[in-house]
């Protein structure tokens, strides 16, 4: 027993010393592994001290930069802050040309990561070069030159130190700029811009082939008194070509701009700085007014969808004058395409840019601009823009609408499928519309088949109407409005029309001035009256007052009116102060109707007073025919004519007759004298002759003329609701006509003849 427990002892005393021996071991490696290290560490640094020192470094960036940049570079101190990172801090720039004295280029600190091994092989291969909170500023001077350096070729240099000789190579891998601000400032114009929050890192960069890139930014601008941040971020290739910027390219970058709720997708690609040739593809989200709030846009409600953008082009003389060679976008139905230039030369900048679409629906287009609802529009249309800006002032040089079959309500006029275009220059201070086709409806009033064209020119107003159908009768219209805008304006009009209704023509006037006096914001006019001279007090209060100088003439095949009935109608007027009233009404009417029949005579003169004086003459027949006298047939129904004519002058509402007079199988008359159409009273002679057709009787002295054929003449007068009448010697009635019918008119109405054959159309 006692064996075995010295036996175990002794086991335990050997495992202890053994133990003890090992930890010893170990401890003796490791205190010399220490030491190796330390010897190694101490060696390496002994090593970069000498190979790599401070001044050495320092020295060579600051020669390198000053013989790259053509500028002074200045580094306040460096640090070995690891044993392969370089620390500049103070590191600037200074620029000699823009503001000479200030920074160019000026960093806090500038990080270079650089590989150990490479260095005993007299190779510096620089991982990374970090600039942390860089800012560059550019300027542009007066004369359109900048400040921006002209770089020399870098690529993979030998440097040589001026003091210790020593060689060593240089490359650098990658570049990167953190958190960096760049400013632009042109002195010509007093503008300044800024892109803060500007980070970018190149990878594995040579100079004369195509490196990848990434950047993100933030660009500031100020619109009137807001200031606005746009986000961009973007990856891609660039070429430095070794600085030689006519072979520089930038290749598919492609940047998301946080301009709205979703990001604006840009690709770009760039070649030549001298004179760079950019090709700019986007992909715009929708976006809506609301989202431009910086440009003050709240009072024009719209919406923008979906849209691709591409632009190509050239910056030329300096980046002073910008060409697009095409411009085109894309959103919905629509389809844009334009070109031209914006010349930054001048101050303030000037613009020459042109567009034109494709042809596109109209309807639905209110969903992107409300205000097209209240139009109703329907068919298709496109346009064609030429936009210029000089002197500060943008001016819309020529736009082109053109419409296929477009239907709409454009205050207060409707229109079905109307296909024309409209031509508007300098801003729409030259207009110019067609129609080949169509239909407008002016409330009761409706023109149909109309081919039409118009232009306003120098404050003129020119219509025609070629061809169209009113109300279903044929019509052909020219006029002319001189001085539109002004109270003296003047317009000329030759009107048309296969089958004319005096009555109904004035229903269209009527239907014109319901629909435009809302548009002036002008009184209504009075309301309809009833009885005795209705029909003067309505027209007279319905006279539109914009007609104040009113000349032209009206022709047309048939004329027809609850009164007369004819052919061949002509008349040709010059008139002023024909306004609501008619008190200020001057001027001169002459008209012409042949082959007619007077209706109704009785009857009219038992429904109008003024009628019923007018037709006094064949009253006094009538009566004397019921008397068994003498025998003259329907003449209280429907008398025929063969030749009716008036030639009257006007003077402040007061009509001088100056020739009127009427020849027909049945009834002859000739009329003097005048009528006051304001006041409602008149001074008339009428001579009136009529054929014998009596079978037995005789007629009195005074109711004969020289010839023997029964004659009336007599003098109404007073006023129109109580007139008084006198009768007259009859003996020179037949004269008196003769002598009324060889005066004739003061016109042969070659204008209004001419205007039926000719093709007339407003210039473009």
């Amino acid at each position: 027993m006692a064996k075995k427990i010295k036996k175990k002892r002794a086991w335990g005393l050997r495992s202890w010393r053994l133990c003890k021996r090992t930890v010893s071991f170990f401890l003796r490696v490791s205190l010399l592994l220490v030491m190796l290290f330390l010897l190694l560490f101490v060696g390496m640094w002994i090593f970069l001290v000498k190979a790599f020192n401070a001044q050495h470094i320092s020295e060579m960036i600051t020669q390198e930069l000053q013989k790259r940049l053509n500028r002074p570079v200045a580094i306040s101190s460096m640090d070995l802050t690891f044993l392969n990172t370089v620390e500049l801090k103070g590191f600037s720039v200074l620029d000699t040309v823009g503001a000479p004295g200030t920074a160019l280029i000026s960093a806090d600190t500038v990080i270079l990561r650089f590989r150990l091994l490479p260095l005993l092989e007299h190779k510096l291969i620089i991982d990374e070069v970090l600039l942390k909170s860089p800012r560059f500023s550019i300027i542009r001077l007066e004369d359109g030159s900048n400040n921006i350096p002209q770089l020399k070729h870098v690529g993979n240099t030998v440097y040589t130190s001026a003091k210790t000789g020593e060689k060593l190579t240089v490359s650098v891998e990658d570049w990167t700029v953190k958190n960096g601000v760049l400013s632009y400032r042109d002195q010509a114009n007093g503008t300044s811009h800024a892109i803060y929050g500007f980070n970018l890192h190149l990878e594995q960069l040579r100079f004369n082939e195509l490196s990848r890139f990434s950047l993100d930014m933030v660009l500031r601008n100020k619109w009137k008194d807001t200031i606005a941040d746009m986000e961009i971020q973007g990856t891609g290739h660039v070429n430095f070509a070794d600085f030689k910027w006519e072979e520089f390219a930038l290749r598919d970058l492609r940047a998301k701009v946080f301009l709205f709720q979703n990001p604006i997708q840009l690709t770009i690609d760039l070649d030549n700085l001298r004179t760079p040739y950019f090709n700019v593809r986007a992909q715009i989200p929708s976006f809506t007014e609301k989202q431009l709030s910086v440009f003050h846009m709240e009072k024009t409600p719209f919406s923008v969808p979906k849209t691709s953008l591409t632009a190509k082009g050239v910056l030329d003389k300096n980046y002073r004058v910008l060409k697009f060679s095409q411009i085109t976008a894309s959103a919905a139905d629509v389809k844009l395409e334009g070109k031209g230039q914006v010349n930054f030369e001048q101050a303030p900048f000037s613009a020459d840019l042109q567009f034109s679409t494709n042809s596109f629906n109209l309807a639905g287009k209110k969903a992107y601009y409300t205000p097209l609802g209240k139009y109703k529009l329907t068919g298709k249309g496109s346009a064609q823009a030429h936009l210029i800006r000089q002197d500060g002032k943008y001016n819309l040089k020529l736009l082109t609408l053109r419409a296929q079959e477009v239907s709409g309500f454009f205050y207060g006029f409707e229109t079905e499928n109307v296909s024309g275009e409209f031509v508007a220059k300098n801003n729409f201070s030259d207009l110019y519309a067609a129609s080949s086709q169509g239909k407008v409806v002016v409330s009761k009033s409706v023109f149909d088949k109309v081919n039409l064209s118009a232009s306003w020119r120098n404050g003129n107003l020119y219509a025609y109407i070629a061809s169209a159908e009113l109300n279903g009768v044929a019509v052909k219209i020219n006029t002319t409005v001189n001085n539109l805008k002004s109270n003296r304006r003047k317009i000329r009009s030759n009107l048309y029309f296969q089958h004319f209704d005096p009555m109904k023509f004035i229903g269209t006037v009527q239907d014109f001035v319901d629909v435009i006096l809302p548009l002036t914001k002008s009184k209504g006019a009075k309301p309809l009256v009833q009885g005795n001279l209705a029909w003067l007090r309505n027209f007279r209060n319905r006279l539109p007052d914009f007609m104040s100088n009113f000349a032209g003439t009206l022709t047309a095949d048939t004329f027809s009116s609850q009164v007369l009935s004819g052919n061949q109608f002509n008349g040709e007027f010059e008139l002023t102060g024909l306004k609501s009233g008619m008190k200020q009404l001057s001027g001169r009417i002459e008209a012409k109707l042949a082959g007619g029949v007077i209706h109704q005579m009785e009857k009219l003169a038992e429904e109008q007073q003024a009628l019923n004086v007018t037709f006094q003459p064949f009253i006094i027949m009538h009566r004397m025919e019921r008397a068994g006298s003498f025998k003259i047939g329907k003449v209280l129904k429907d008398v025929p004519f063969t030749d009716m004519a008036v030639s009257a002058d006007f003077e402040n509402g007061r009509m001088q007759i100056g020739n009127a007079y009427t020849v027909g199988p049945s009834i002859s008359a000739s009329v003097s004298g005048w009528v006051d159409w304001v006041n409602e009273n008149f001074d008339m002679i009428i001579w009136t002759m009529f054929s014998n057709t009596s079978r037995s009787g005789a007629l009195a002295e005074n109711l004969t003329d020289e010839s023997g054929n029964p004659a009336l003449a007599f003098r109404v007068s007073a006023s129109m609701l109580k007139p008084k009448v006198d009768m007259q010697r009859a003996k020179k009635t037949g004269e008196t006509i003769r002598a009324a019918q060889a005066k004739g008119l003061q016109t042969d109405f070659k204008t209004a003849q001419d205007f039926i054959k000719g093709d007339f159309h407003a210039k473009k």
